[in-house]
């Protein structure tokens, strides 16, 4: 859960992912994905009234997000005040306090970030007469206060950073004044996290083992977040050459390459339907859908939760895949990064200053920012 209050100390006149507050006051904003702990204040009548009466400013996401945003009819507002920005392609914004007219200039790149669709990373540095250039994890920024790098949520790869060629000038590595991290799982706890092929593997074996035994042989994936699963979906649904039953495609009516894999048809053998009650509480013998056999013949059905924090609270190493009841399993699955990748990540860009954007579970900030 991001606890970043929205503006950086380089760049104060724009907010990213925080919308309410001081951050009413800022110049332009960033949206790195859709996921509620990035809106707050997104839909706010405050920031609407701003809007209608402002020339300037816009809001900067990827196409996928403004996608996203506005298959919602909460943000449609936004539709005229979006501007979507084309990954790995350093554009120039214009920064205008429309009172005085004083005007700053920023380059902006999006990095991809790995969490879920449209997720990016921003990073800015300083302004010279050669190619800026940016990296997608979030957002990179470079102007006249150095180059600042925020992640919003993301999940790296060992050497993955290596080959990000807009953190990089030529062959050395770009000098990158602040980190604005994701460090949701900034914790030894989690020192390591199986890779998602690792993870993806794990969880196809158990589905296909599952759903080639009989037609009545049905798979319920508890997945958490109305999106960001979908680099699941896609490989499960091409393994086996199905859909994945859910509750609405309305977000995904402009990504081809994801609704192909997706159905709101619940006659499928996989399904991440969502209950509108806590799916913890939800009985694992029925689909939230109350899909049932057309025979009337009662259907197998086993539930798969995928879940990072709850594998690293286990005191011992175990497997991707733990049955927890009768017919429930975890998952191992993680969209952020783990400790090791964290510290390598920073070991190879070696910011001057790290700040970190969630505080996790039982830490404080003094704590994370001293590890």
């Amino acid at each position: 859960m991001s606890s970043f209050a929205g503006r950086m100390k380089e760049y104060p006149t724009i907010s990213l992912d925080r919308f309410d507050r001081e951050n009413l006051h800022a110049r332009a904003y960033f949206l790195s994905h859709c996921h509620k702990d990035h809106m707050k204040g997104l839909k706010g009548p405050a920031l609407k009234r701003k809007l209608q009466f402002s020339r300037t400013v816009r809001l900067y996401c990827s196409f996928v997000t403004k996608e996203l945003l506005l298959s919602s009819p909460k943000y449609a507002f936004w539709e005229e005040y979006t501007v979507p920005l084309e990954l790995e392609s350093p554009t120039q914004i214009s920064l205008v306090e429309e009172t005085t007219g004083e005007k700053e200039d920023l380059v902006v790149t999006l990095l991809s970030a790995g969490h879920c669709p449209g997720s990016v990373m921003q990073v800015t540095p300083f302004q010279h007469h050669s190619a800026i250039h940016g990296f997608v994890l979030k957002f990179l920024f470079e102007g006249s206060q150095g180059t600042v790098l925020y992640t919003g949520d993301f999940r790296i790869s060992a050497g993955d950073i290596s080959r990000m060629e807009h953190l990089h000038s030529g062959s050395r590595v770009k000098d990158i004044q602040s980190i604005y991290l994701d460090s949701t799982f900034y914790d030894p706890r989690f020192y390591r996290i199986p890779t998602r092929e690792t993870c993806l593997n794990g969880i196809m074996e158990l589905v296909g083992n599952w759903i080639s035994q009989s037609s009545y042989h049905v798979v319920w994936l508890n997945c958490k977040a109305a999106y960001g699963y979908e680099y699941l979906f896609t490989h499960l649904g091409k393994r086996f050459n199905t859909e994945i039953h859910v509750n609405n495609l309305t977000m995904f009516k402009k990504m081809p390459d994801i609704l192909s894999y997706l159905t709101t048809n619940r006659r499928t053998q996989i399904h991440a339907c969502r209950h509108p009650r806590s799916e913890d509480f939800f009985p694992s013998s029925r689909l939230p859908c109350g899909c049932t056999a057309a025979d009337g013949t009662p259907l197998r059905i086993i539930s798969i939760k995928p879940s990072t924090i709850w594998f690293g609270e286990r005191t011992k190493k175990t497997n991707v895949i733990i049955k927890t009841g009768a017919s429930s399993f975890r998952a191992c699955f993680s969209f952020h990064s783990s400790f090791s990748e964290l510290k390598d990540f920073l070991s190879y860009l070696q910011p001057v200053n790290i700040h970190p954007s969630v505080i996790p579970i039982g830490q404080t900030l003094a704590e994370v920012t001293n590890m």
